[in-house]
């Protein structure tokens, strides 16, 4: 066995990180200070074969793939096996053959030869072929060993994301394209809104619903848009049966993050607002609505919900008056939570605040109902710490997610 120089490899491997450093014992000598580059041993029949092989590999010769096979016949050692499969992916280059890049790529990591720090791109560009080919069971494979050896690119981790979504592997997937975006967070300070929103489509599509959500508030925090807003409590909304007291909560937020879009939602708003009891609220949401276009004027539908507002609005009112009295002689806290509330409808959070107060200090009510909407009333009115101190109690499953959203909202307000 004998080594060989590098023009005798010649080579061979058209990645530059991959070309071997073959050095005489002349050079090693005068930079003994620096590691010791690698002296490939191949045996004289092996170099024989090996020169005429890259030169027809080269030149793209017609008989190169036989001269290959002969050089593997002849390849013993890991050095020899590592060479002759450069042989087969540089023939796989210069022939757009992406299954003889793929056998050189694999016989170079097979070989035992591959220098340590060459294993992670070898793995890497054996992933990028394998999913350019629909093989995405090897692509996973391979992109997974170019991780686990130290690769921490963005492309890569989108690419491992790509390969376990279309083998339906939705939560690995995931996992890969979290890294994506913390790499590219990294890197670049943001991470792309799209990255969010597959990530959001995928958990959604697969009904992991608990994922789909907090993918949608990551995409909210990044990109507080109206239509991301809209996104992540329409997904919420879809994976959680709330009664109306708790929606009229997520109502409330659309409105306020101005993601209310169409007829059809200011419609179910005041359609709700109607069916328990908050007539002042169903008319201003329609009023708004069709302030800003956003419902048409000649509605049947919205000004039948309009006029039976308009009809009930007196008598709530002169109600409203005589409960807020009542409230704070009444033996609990409930009617000064309803009345409160009432009051929230009517825009007046000043007063719904004072009668939240009253009814979390005479207790009986449902707290995480009465906290979230005292959060909404000082929220309304720029009072950020102390709505964010009130919805920090809430407690209740379903309320606990809505008050993250409403403090999710004030932290992404300018």
């Amino acid at each position: 066995m004998k080594s060989v120089s590098r023009a005798a490899l010649g080579l061979v491997l058209a990645l530059g990180v991959l070309t071997p450093v073959i050095a005489t014992p002349a050079l090693a000598a005068k930079e003994d200070k620096k590691p010791k580059p690698k002296v490939w041993q191949l045996s004289n029949q092996f170099r024989a074969a090996l020169g005429p092989a890259d030169a027809a590999v080269k030149a793209n010769a017609p008989d190169a793939m036989a001269k290959i096979e002969a050089v593997e016949l002849l390849s013993k050692s890991a050095d020899e096996k590592y060479a002759a499969a450069g042989l087969r992916y540089s023939l796989g280059i210069a022939t757009k053959d992406s299954k003889l890049q793929l056998q050189g790529i694999q016989g170079m990591i097979e070989s035992g030869s591959a220098a340590a720090e060459d294993l992670p791109k070898l793995n890497l560009i054996a992933g990028q072929i394998s999913r350019q080919d629909g093989n995405y069971e090897a692509a996973k494979r391979f992109l997974n060993e170019a991780s686990r050896l130290g690769i921490r690119e963005v492309n890569l981790h989108l690419m491992l994301a790509d390969v376990n979504f279309k083998t339906n592997a939705i939560s690995e997937g995931l996992v890969a394209l979290r890294t994506a975006i913390n790499l590219e967070k990294a890197e670049k300070g943001q991470a792309s809104a799209d990255l969010y929103a597959l990530g959001a489509n995928k958990a959604f599509t697969a009904n992991l619903l608990t994922e789909s959500a907090q993918w949608t508030r990551d995409l909210v925090t990044a990109y507080p848009t109206p239509q991301n807003w809209r996104s992540a409590l329409y997904i919420f909304l879809q994976g959680n049966k709330l009664e109306n007291q708790a929606l009229i909560d997520v109502y409330r937020l659309m409105h306020d993050t101005k993601s209310l879009t169409g007829e059809r939602d200011f419609f179910d708003y005041a359609s709700l607002a109607t069916l328990i009891a908050l007539p002042g609220e169903a008319k201003s949401v329609i009023e708004e609505g069709f302030a800003n276009g956003a419902v048409n004027k000649t509605s049947r539908a919205v000004n039948e919900r309009l006029v039976d507002a308009n009809r009930r609005i007196p008598a709530d009112k002169v109600s409203v008056v005589t409960d807020e009295k009542r409230a704070s002689s009444a033996p609990d806290g409930r009617l000064a939570a309803n009345t409160g509330s009432a009051y929230l409808a009517y825009g007046n959070n000043e007063k719904a605040i004072e009668l939240f107060n009253l009814a979390l200090k005479k207790g009986g009510v449902d707290a995480d109902t009465v906290n979230t909407r005292l959060g909404i009333a000082l929220a309304r009115l720029g009072q950020k710490e102390a709505a964010r101190q009130a919805f920090q109690l809430v407690t209740g499953p379903a309320r606990k997610e809505i008050a993250t959203f409403w403090l999710l909202s004030l932290n992404t307000q300018p």
